[in-house]
């Protein structure tokens, strides 16, 4: 599945939102491709929106999976693809 090659490689650490580290998918140097970041929301929009996003930025409105989870580091199980699906 497209959304899940989108996400799935190697990150590093790029700031932080919500007191939690942001990740940036790094892509080879060939590759076209869009900005991936995984981050954290909290309870500010409201409970629907707290957990770890995959998006193209961070709060922005294209994502591609999330997880309900508060954990400090982004949970390894518990991600839903598409998000609202």
């Amino acid at each position: 599945e497209v959304i899940v090659k989108t996400m799935v490689g190697e990150y590093v650490e790029a700031g932080k939102n919500h007191e939690r580290k942001v990740y940036k998918k790094v892509w080879e140097q060939d590759t076209e491709a869009v900005d991936v970041f995984l981050y954290y929301w909290d309870h500010r929009d409201g409970p629907a929106f707290e957990g770890w996003w995959f998006g193209n930025k961070v709060g922005g409105t294209q994502v591609w999976s999330h997880c309900m989870a508060s954990s400090l580091t982004p949970p390894s199980s518990g991600w839903k693809i598409p998000w609202d699906g």
